[in-house]
């Protein structure tokens, strides 16, 4: 009897916990209401009661993807007392058991079991419709309004934040964990089954690629968290998600990074070695930088073995540097190009490694001998794909063997082949070994399958936790995608290498990533090689800094080269950009070039003194606005008492080519004012235009002082005057020469004034000559704060 009443009881209560009812789940901030159906009804603030789901919008907790057709749950029940959700799927018998919490400051939501879990593969947590559109964090995962946020956070590598758009799972945009809609935004996070082996398109450009798979790594575990907050609390709130649910929470000298003053400091990258260290870490610690990166200290990239030639003593010779850097308060980092593997690397040669990523493979339809120059293969599918190859490389056994192309027809032929090449051992083979297409970049290197990947990310983590050396970027990160597991394997290479090193690892990217935010430290892009500090992606630079900040990243405004002829202006036109921002950089510096540079001194300091002034908050709303703008100039001096910021007057005039009446003058005539004290002339004189030349161009200035620059002039050419001297400039911005002056340069007095300007068209392809006068202008003083 009392068995039969206890049985009843616990059928009641089962019932009463599985009631298929609308489910109310909160946190202090966020009520999340789903109803019996499996769909969010209400995203609520409680302290409100207003309700930031988009009304008319689907919202299912978890869509399933079963025989490539997606489903939404047809039924939702809870069991209050395991704290679980089930959710079934009509269609294809399916269901789902969610793990729910509910923490005061976030709701966990972890998929533990499918019934039959070999039929889904992939999972989507939403996408969850908002109204909140203002500010939309599309990497972070958070949305806000002004007032209140909402977010979501993946709780783990295999669980990818953003829209699944192809079969890898990789997302090409900047990022997707949130994005914009007619309504206001979405929140959206997925898992694929990667338990199977599949053959998939990769990377965009590699289709029908055999992707092994990876033992055990379903979606079960799958696994976010939702939360909603004030938008000011969100950066604390997403610190304390990671401290509870064991993500990636790096520190820097004990404040979580995303807090820390450290994180964004600009850093300068350079070629130090054993010999040049003292002298380099000066040059760093005179600017005030927080680093000294090593651009190319490898041998090879894969096993990472140092340079003999600039680290003869090795690993050892490394550590001696960093504890030199350490000492005074300087990081040392290294520059890497993540999982991409140079030809002369040990996985490589003499014998390569089996876990080189190949984009598919065929066997041979006839043997071939060591010194055989055409190999037979039984399809041409993945030999033909060679527009993405560079190396027109496969391996086959302990060989690698370059071709020049395959045949079109059968016999498939693999033509003028070189054998062994990159130090592997030539060989006979018999009719039906594998042959398979080596995957490879322009840079000389090939890359990794899943495995060989993470082993890479070890050897990276040994190698940081043997030296020292404490900042990386994951620079190529996009490599990873070798593997064929999308973002999957972005995240689970850096999560590696983060946990390998065993101290605190400062490391940035150039490629934005939802799990991977929680490791980075700042996203710096902006390469210095296509020209000077204002023509080398400019645009770029400044159209990245909104994007920074709606992902709560620092401010960071790229790379920046510093040569033998680097001036005072370009180093104070960068740092104007930066202190508008508060902003950090990488400064390219070469020993050989601030060696050669005669203002290297003075370019450091100033480049300390303006990190100062922006550190130490020291400018108006109204100057940093002016600060931000890429047409502004500014020069800054600091004394005792206080800072002097002096920004510069542009007069801008252009002159083309005219048709006149035989005889009459072509020059232009300008007129201006200078309102300030008497300077040195500075004017710069860029010839506009894609191509064509002008020819001996002359300037005169107020009727009495001519200057002609004979010779001729490409389009993009800038002629250059700082008062003293006159210097000629690339369409990229390089320094091209010096011209030699036969008379002393007027300085330019205060009052009106007069400019005139002719030069030669010799050609069709006229150019607009852009004549640009610069004036110093009266200090703003900025008392010390």
């Amino acid at each position: 009897m009392k068995k039969t009443i206890l049985l009843t009881f616990t059928l009641l209560l089962n019932f009463f916990y599985s009631s298929a009812q609308q489910i109310n789940l909160k946190t202090d901030d966020l009520g999340l209401n789903i109803s019996p159906s499996g769909q969010i009804i209400a995203m609520l603030n409680p302290k409100t009661g207003k309700n930031y789901l988009a009304v008319g919008e689907k919202a299912p907790l978890l869509r399933i993807l079963t025989l490539n057709e997606w489903e939404d749950p047809a039924q939702a029940t809870f069991n209050g007392k395991l704290n679980i959700i089930t959710l079934n799927y009509a269609n294809s018998k399916v269901s789902a058991e969610v793990k729910v919490i509910q923490k005061k400051t976030h709701l966990i939501f972890e998929l533990i079991r499918l019934s039959v879990k070999d039929k889904v593969s992939a999972v989507t947590w939403g996408s969850y419709p908002t109204i909140i559109g203002q500010t939309i964090g599309e990497v972070v995962g958070v949305v806000r309004d002004g007032d209140f946020a909402i977010g979501l956070q993946s709780l783990n590598v295999k669980t990818i934040g953003g829209v699944l758009k192809n079969p890898e799972g990789a997302d090409y945009s900047r990022g997707s964990v949130a994005i914009s809609q007619p309504y206001g935004s979405s929140l959206q996070a997925f898992s694929l089954d990667r338990s199977k082996d599949r053959k998939i398109t990769v990377w965009n450009q590699y289709p029908n690629m055999p992707v092994n798979a990876i033992p055990n790594e379903t979606t079960i575990g799958s696994k976010i968290a939702l939360f909603g907050c004030s938008e000011n609390q969100v950066l604390s709130r997403i610190g304390v998600i990671e401290l509870a649910e064991g993500l990636p929470h790096p520190l820097i000298n004990g404040i979580w990074h995303k807090q820390s003053p450290e994180t964004g400091r600009a850093y300068m990258i350079s070629d130090f070695d054993e010999s040049n260290i003292d002298s380099l870490l000066g040059y760093t610690k005179q600017a005030g930088l927080m680093s000294l990166y090593h651009e190319s200290p490898f041998q090879s990239w894969g096993h990472f073995v140092l340079n003999p030639t600039s680290f003869p003593n090795g690993n050892d010779g490394m550590k001696v540097c960093v504890d030199k850097a350490s000492k005074m308060g300087i990081r040392i980092g290294v520059h890497t190009l993540s999982n991409f593997i140079n030809t002369n690397d040990p996985y490589v040669t003499p014998t390569p490694d089996k876990r080189l990523a190949l984009t598919g493979s065929s066997v041979l339809t006839e043997d071939v001998t060591s010194s055989a120059t055409e190999i037979t293969v039984e399809s041409d599918e993945y030999f033909k794909n060679i527009k993405p190859s560079t190396l027109h490389a496969v391996q086959i056994g302990e060989e690698i063997i370059r071709f020049r192309e395959v045949t079109s027809k059968k016999p498939f032929k693999l033509l003028d082949c070189q054998r062994g090449a990159y130090g592997t051992k030539a060989s006979a083979y018999q009719k039906g070994i594998e042959v398979g297409m080596m995957m490879d970049y322009p840079y000389n290197t090939l890359f990794t399958n899943f495995n060989l990947q993470q082993e890479i990310a070890g050897n990276l983590g040994r190698f940081f936790t043997e030296t020292g050396v404490s900042q990386m970027d994951f620079d190529g990160h996009e490599g990873c995608l070798s593997s064929g597991e999308g973002d999957y394997g972005m995240q689970a290479f850096a999560e590696k290498v983060f946990k390998d090193t065993k101290h605190t690892l400062v490391n940035g990217t150039s490629r934005s990533s939802h799990y991977y935010w929680h490791i980075c430290h700042y996203w710096n892009w902006g390469e210095p090689w296509y020209g000077g500090f204002r023509e080398s992606q400019g645009d770029y630079r400044l159209e990245n800094q909104p994007f920074l900040e709606r992902n709560y990243m620092p401010n960071m405004l790229g790379w920046f080269l510093l040569s033998s002829t680097t001036t005072a202006e370009d180093i104070e036109w960068m740092m104007a950009r930066a202190a508008g921002y508060n902003a950090g950089f990488a400064l390219v510096a070469r020993y050989k070039n601030l060696q050669k540079n005669p203002n290297t001194t003075q370019l450091l300091n100033l480049i300390k003194l303006w990190q100062e002034a922006y550190k130490r908050k020291i400018f108006s709303a109204d100057q940093l606005t002016r600060l931000k703008n890429p047409e502004n100039d500014f020069h800054l001096e600091k004394n005792n008492q206080d800072w002097k910021l002096y920004p510069f007057k542009k007069f801008k005039f252009e002159h083309a080519k005219q048709v006149l009446q035989p005889g009459q003058p072509t020059f232009s005539e300008w007129q201006f004012v200078n309102s300030n004290l008497e300077q040195p002339l500075n004017f710069t004189l860029t010839f506009m235009g894609k191509e064509g030349v002008i020819r001996n161009p002359w300037i005169e200035l107020d009727g009495y002082f001519k200057l002609e620059l004979p010779g001729e002039y490409e389009a993009g050419n800038s002629i250059v005057c700082n008062g003293t001297t006159i210097k000629i400039y690339n369409s990229k911005g390089g320094f091209k020469k010096e011209i030699t002056l036969n008379q002393t340069i007027p300085s330019l007095k205060s009052g009106k004034h007069t400019i005139k300007f002719d030069c030669e068209f010799p050609d069709e392809n006229e150019l607009t000559n852009r004549f640009i006068i610069k004036t110093i202008s009266t200090p703003e003083i900025i008392k010390n704060r």
